[in-house]
C-alpha cells in the first residue's frame, strides 16, 4: 500500500512549537503585543500582526534550528517505520516550502528520528490532487481541507486529530499512530 502522509502536526508537534516561537518574535521584534485571539487560524487572526511579520517570523524560523528540535507526535516514529518494514510504501506530502535549507533541515530531521519513508514531496499546496496523481492508497493529514480535497478525488483519507478540527466529524478522525497501524493491517 502506497500511504501519504503529511508532517507538521500528523509526525511532528509543530503547532505547539510555533505558537511558542512565535510568542518569543512578539516579544522580541514586536514590543510584545502577544494574542489578539488565541483561536485565530491565521497569524494575522491569532496576533497582532501584518504580512510583513509573518513573513519575517517564518524566514527566521527556517533559518534556525526551528525543524531541527520539533518533537514527534504520539509514536509516529515507530508505526512509520513499522509500516515500512512491513512493505509499505511511506510518501510524505508537505507544503513546508522547496527550498534547499528546509529540504535539508526536515531530511535531517526524519532520520535523526529514525523515521523511514521512500519518498518526500515539499511546496505541495494540492495535497489530494498530489495524492490522485502518485497513486496514493491512504492519506492522513490534519488538516481537513487536505482530506476533503483527497476524499473527493477518491483517495482514502485519515483525518488526525488536533486542537483545530476536533468539531470536524465529516472524515474518519484518527486519535494515535497505533490506530492508524490497524487500520491499515486491518484490525480496526
Amino acid at each position: 500500500m502506497r500511504i501519504g502522509i503529511d508532517i507538521d502536526d500528523t509526525v511532528s508537534n509543530s503547532n505547539k512549537m510555533i505558537i511558542e516561537e512565535a510568542l518569543k518574535y512578539d516579544e522580541e521584534f514586536l514590543n510584545g503585543r502577544g494574542f489578539k485571539d488565541k483561536n485565530g487560524v491565521s497569524f494575522m487572526e491569532k496576533f497582532y500582526w501584518n504580512v510583513y511579520n509573518v513573513d519575517d517570523f517564518f524566514n527566521r524560523i527556517r533559518k534556525g534550528y526551528f525543524f531541527l528540535n520539533l518533537e514527534v507526535k504520539g509514536e509516529a516514529d515507530k508505526y512509520i517505520s513499522k509500516l515500512y518494514n512491513d512493505g509499505h510504501e511511506i510518501y510524505f506530502i508537505t507544503r513546508r516550502r522547496n527550498k534547499f535549507i528546509v529540504r535539508r533541515k526536515t531530511k535531517k530531521w526524519l532520520k535523526n528520528k529514525g523515521i523511514k519513508y521512500h519518498k518526500i514531496a515539499f511546496g505541495i499546496v494540492e495535497k489530494g490532487q498530489y495524492c490522485k496523481d502518485n497513486k496514493v492508497d491512504l492519506f492522513i493529514d490534519n488538516d481537513y481541507k487536505n482530506i476533503e480535497s483527497a476524499t473527493n478525488l477518491g483517495v482514502r483519507s485519515l483525518l488526525m486529530a488536533d486542537e483545530y478540527n476536533k468539531d470536524i466529524d465529516k472524515y474518519d478522525m484518527v486519535y494515535n499512530w497505533k490506530d492508524i497501524y490497524d487500520i491499515v493491517n486491518g484490525v480496526k
